[in-house]
């Protein structure tokens, strides 16, 4: 606290020198190209130097540090906001001319008090992200955890329903959706929510709708957007080649499907070209009823995806078995972006990662230990007839692949790693399903070491 106050002490002394020698606020020696104002609460501002903003910024990163309950909910830039949102009333309310010791107490006590209520002031806030799902959007609304997915339609009734979206916004939006011009609107808040309703949604089929509570609002994005990307990895692994099936499960804040150009050219010959898609516009088409079908038979599957979500939301991170749901956070977050990958040898630094994670950074051993525990397969045991045993794979995925890549030490770098990629995806699939399985069945236990066993 010391330190703090040191600092509060020597931002009240600029402060000061400031009303003393304003023209100070005009040299060259600050980098920023406009005036430096504070909200001073009531109407009124205080106009700040670098240095002031810079010691806020120290003051605020000493306070996270002290109080790490704070760090899962702000994001360091909207803390540090807060913080200086904080010492404008604070400094507003000192006579600079009183002792700088009583007004350093002041200012701190002041800056405490605001933070405390500002802090507790972060309730419910629900995210919304368009994302192309299925390939038909006839499937009823479902929830993995804290995350809703609907068809765009179903989720705009609703939100008119909660009167969060105007009955004339919802009626103009339909129309839009069933090709229809729209006639401008005069400017109200309204007509700004049909224009980001339109914007964030149009391309996509279905939305996605995550719950955060106690969570700054840039923090809460973060949370909510891995929560959504999660979800939608844990419904990928249902297909046999997730990958292939998230191909066409996105978030549209993430990525939109557009050609990709390619030229090429053969000297004195011929120039070619050739174009393809980036990525599908949805993913897997099903029956009537399928995927109610799907969610009722992997209910078990499901539960625990949503309490990994559940876990990822949280402001604390106090749920049932943390430890555990750390894990397969940590896993699904690196299966997500080895599905994603484009470059092979990328994937499999990432899937391996998946397996590393399951085995609690058991490396090689750990890995095949997670294998032959979850999923049944031994050491010296082919994965397919005429295949790789378990320990070659495993071999050539985290030491070949993964580890002389990450240490640059690969003398591969050029080959062709699809084949080694397709392993590694497999096995990444199955010890991740097989664990959640495990989860599921061993509700007592939050002890991740016993995935290897």
């Amino acid at each position: 606290m010391n330190s703090i106050h040191a600092r509060i002490q020597v931002i009240i002394e600029d402060l000061t020198e400031l009303q003393e020698h304003p023209q100070r606020l005009r040299n060259g020696d600050d980098d920023f190209p406009f005036p430096r104002v504070i909200d001073a609460g009531n109407g009124g501002s205080l106009y700040v130097s670098g240095k002031i903003d810079d010691y806020i910024a120290k003051v605020a990163d000493e306070l996270l540090s002290l109080d790490t309950s704070l760090k899962p909910r702000f994001t360091t830039a909207e803390w540090r906001a807060m913080v200086r949102k904080s010492f404008g009333p604070a400094l507003a309310q000192i006579d600079l001319d009183d002792d700088i010791s009583e007004n350093t107490t002041q200012v701190f006590a002041k800056v405490q008090e605001r933070l405390k209520r500002d802090v507790n002031h972060h309730g419910i806030r629900e995210y919304a992200f368009g994302c192309t799902l299925f390939g038909n959007s006839d499937v009823k609304p479902f929830s993995i955890g804290p995350v809703k997915f609907e068809d765009r339609e179903t989720w705009l009734h609703r939100k008119t329903q909660e009167r969060d979206i105007s009955a004339v916004t919802r009626r103009r939006v339909i129309q839009s959706w069933n090709g229809k011009h729209l006639k401008k609107r005069r400017p109200s808040r309204s007509s700004i929510d049909e224009t980001d309703v339109l914007q964030a949604f149009s391309e996509s089929s279905f939305v996605s709708s995550i719950l955060t509570e106690g969570l700054g609002s840039e923090a809460g994005r973060d949370k909510a957007l891995t929560a959504a990307r999660l979800a939608i990895t844990g419904i990928a692994l249902l297909w046999q080649t997730p990958s292939k099936a998230l191909h066409g499960m996105n978030l549209l804040y993430d990525r939109g499907p557009r050609r990709q150009k390619t030229m090429s050219f053969i000297p004195g010959k011929a120039v070619l070209s050739g174009s393809s898609w980036s990525h599908m516009p949805h993913g897997p088409r099903l029956k009537s009823g399928e995927w109610e079908q799907k969610l009722q038979e992997r209910q078990d599957h499901f539960q625990i995806i949503g309490e990994v979500l559940e876990y990822v939301v949280s402001p604390s991170g106090d749920v049932a078995r943390p430890r555990v749901m750390n894990t397969l956070v940590q896993a699904l977050l690196w299966f997500h972006e080895g599905c994603r990958e484009t470059v092979a040898l990328m994937a499999i630094v990432k899937f391996s990662s998946v397996l590393d994670a399951l085995a609690s950074g058991g490396k090689a051993r750990g890995i095949r230990e997670v294998i032959t525990a979850r999923v049944g397969i031994k050491d010296d045991q082919a994965l397919w007839a005429d295949g790789p045993t378990m320990k070659h794979a495993v071999d050539e995925i985290y030491s070949e692949g993964r580890s002389r890549t990450v240490h640059g030490t690969n003398m591969k770098i050029g080959h062709d790693w699809t084949s080694t990629r397709s392993i590694a995806e497999q096995l990444a699939r199955l010890c991740l399903i097989m664990c959640i399985d495990w989860a599921a069945e061993a509700t007592s236990s939050d002890d991740p070491l016993r995935l290897r066993s």
